[in-house]
């Protein structure tokens, strides 16, 4: 029981903070400039028929958001979103964290933008802690990340199936798979203060359930972890902040994460 209990925590460890989503089974690269903060932009932008405008998500080359991430299991910490390739059906999220960048694709679809790993606008991460990482790749991916028209109360889904590895001390490994499952819905609109800014910002309500079995020298170990999220989004602007209620392990706790400053082209 006691080595079950170990592994199982070594790899809820080395699992991320979710809020949106998650980047995780990306490429890593090195460097990234750290964005400015300028004045805040209109509160709404039009919607037109460009396949990856979406009104809460500006999809622009070099857009950038700095965020800083405090109460989570993996402790603080702070990371930048870049937009380092946009395309007409889709773009490139590049996330640096200290000394590491993670790539993650995106397709535009009609009904909105959908995150080809696992994750969303918005992701909270720590890709290694307490010398342990996990390393995941996404498959059967369904569903929006986030709706080109939200409506007041919509609730929508986002899914896939996810396989991986998780390195852990002593040179072990644990062959992991499972899924992600997210349920996103309207909670109207209110103002919110964080340090880049005060916003008019939509708020949304997300429940997440990853359900993953780790396969260590044989031995099956289930893993569970259950969250649920209020996510804030500022028209024009993006993802702004996020309060994660998660059981980790068993263990409750709450984590925020804030955006600290945005650059938008």
């Amino acid at each position: 029981m006691r080595l079950r209990t170990s592994i199982i925590a070594a790899i809820l460890t080395a699992n991320l903070t979710i809020t949106l989503a998650c980047n995780i089974g990306s490429s890593e690269k090195q460097g990234a400039e750290q964005p400015a903060n300028p004045a805040q932009p209109s509160p709404e932008i039009p919607v037109d028929d460009a396949l990856c405008n979406n009104p809460l998500y500006p999809v622009r080359p070099g857009a950038a958001w700095t965020y800083s991430s405090t109460g989570s299991p993996s402790g603080d910490f702070s990371y930048t979103d870049t937009i380092s390739e946009a395309r007409a059906d889709g773009f490139t999220l590049s996330t640096q964290f200290t000394g590491l960048v993670r790539t993650q694709e995106w397709v535009c679809e009609p009904g909105g933008l959908k995150a080809l790993e696992m994750g969303g606008a918005g992701a909270a991460a720590s890709v290694s802690t307490q010398g342990t990482t996990a390393e995941f790749e996404s498959s059967d991916v369904t569903g929006i990340s986030l709706p080109k028209e939200i409506t007041p109360g919509m609730q929508w889904q986002y899914s896939l199936k996810m396989t991986g590895v998780t390195a852990m001390p002593g040179d072990q490994n644990a062959q992991s798979s499972g899924t992600y499952n997210q349920t996103m819905q309207e909670m109207g609109r209110e103002s919110v203060t964080v340090p880049a800014g005060t916003f008019e910002a939509v708020k949304f309500q997300a429940t997440s359930l990853i359900q993953l079995t780790a396969d260590f020298q044989g031995v099956q170990l289930p893993v569970t972890m259950n969250s649920s999220s209020l996510i804030w989004y500022a028209p024009g602007v993006g993802f702004i902040k996020s309060v994660e209620n998660s059981d980790f392990g068993g263990t409750p706790y709450t984590s925020t994460t804030e955006l600290q400053t945005y650059s938008i082209p």
